[in-house]
C-alpha cells in the first residue's frame, strides 16, 4: 500500500512540529524542511513511530533552493499528497515609521515571497499528478492587522490573497487551496509577552485562553482530508474566536 506523504515548511519551530506530529500520527510520511534550526526533534519522533521522514535545509529567501527542493520531495515520495506551507518569521512590535528597511525587506521576502514561491513551484507537480492539496499558514493579523505589526499584517493579508486567488486558478485542475490564520499560539514567537500581557489575551478571546500548536496543526489535517474535500478558496481561523472582537 502506498502511504501518503506531506511536504511541510517550517518544521523546527512549534507550530511546524506539531503540524509534522499530527500527520505522522495518521499514517503521512513527512518530508519536513527547516533553515536556521535542525528537525532532529521531529526526525526522532517518526523514527520511534516507524515513519519515514525526509529532511531538508531550505532557505524561503533562495529561489532556487526552494526549486530544487520542493523537485527532490517529489522524486522521491510514493505520493506527495499535501503540502503546509508554515514558514514564516516575525520582529520585535514597532511602529511602522520606525521600521528598519532591513526588517521590512526579510518579512516580506520570508514570510509572502517565500510562501508565493512555494505555491507557484508546489502547482507545477499537482499540475502533473492531477491532484493536490495546499495549505498556508497566515494569520488573525492577516485578516484585521495588528498595530505595530504593520509589515507581518501586510504579509499574512498577501498570503490569503494569495490563497483565494490560487484556489480559483486551480480548482478545475483537482487541486485545494486554503489558509488557517491562528490566533494568539503559546510558542516561542509569542514567548515574549509577560503573564499579564497572556491574562489580557486571555480575557479579549472568548474560549479564555491561548491557542497551542495542535489547535492549528488539527485543523491543517482537517484541510488535508478527505472530510474538507469541498473545501478550497476558505481562511480558517483558529483564534478562539478573538476575531468577533
Amino acid at each position: 500500500m502506498i502511504r501518503k506523504s506531506v511536504f511541510i515548511t517550517g518544521v523546527s519551530g512549534d507550530i511546524g512540529f506539531a503540524i509534522a506530529k499530527e500527520f505522522a500520527d495518521n499514517g503521512y510520511n513527512i518530508i519536513a524542511t527547516y533553515n536556521n534550526n535542525s528537525c532532529d526533534k521531529i526526525a526522532e519522533y517518526c523514527t520511534k513511530k516507524n515513519i519515514e521522514i525526509k529532511t531538508f535545509k531550505m532557505n524561503l529567501e533562495n529561489y532556487q533552493e526552494i526549486e530544487n527542493c520542493i523537485k527532490q520531495a517529489f522524486s522521491e515520495s510514493d505520493y506527495l499528497d499535501c503540502a503546509v506551507c508554515n514558514a514564516g518569521i516575525s520582529k520585535p512590535e514597532i511602529l511602522l515609521c520606525n521600521e528598519s528597511k532591513e526588517n521590512i525587506d526579510k518579512i516580506i521576502d520570508i514570510n509572502l515571497k517565500g510562501t508565493i514561491y512555494c505555491n507557484q513551484i508546489l502547482s507545477k507537480y499537482f499540475i502533473k499528478q492531477k491532484h493536490g492539496n495546499i495549505i498556508n499558514i497566515s494569520s488573525i493579523y492577516g485578516l484585521y492587522g495588528g498595530a505595530c505589526e504593520s509589515t507581518y499584517s501586510a504579509a499574512k493579508a498577501g498570503i490569503i490573497g494569495l490563497t483565494k486567488a490560487l484556489a480559483l486558478e486551480l480548482a478545475p485542475l483537482n487541486i485545494r487551496v486554503n489558509a488557517i490564520a491562528p490566533g494568539f499560539i503559546e510558542t516561542n514567537m509569542t514567548s515574549c509577552f509577560d503573564e499579564k500581557e497572556k491574562e489580557s489575551i486571555k480575557e479579549k478571546t472568548p474560549l479564555r485562553r491561548l491557542g497551542r500548536p495542535c489547535d492549528v496543526a488539527n485543523a491543517a489535517l482537517f484541510l488535508a482530508s478527505d472530510k474538507a474535500e469541498f473545501i478550497t478558496g476558505e481562511v480558517f481561523d483558529v483564534s478562539g474566536g478573538a476575531l468577533r472582537f
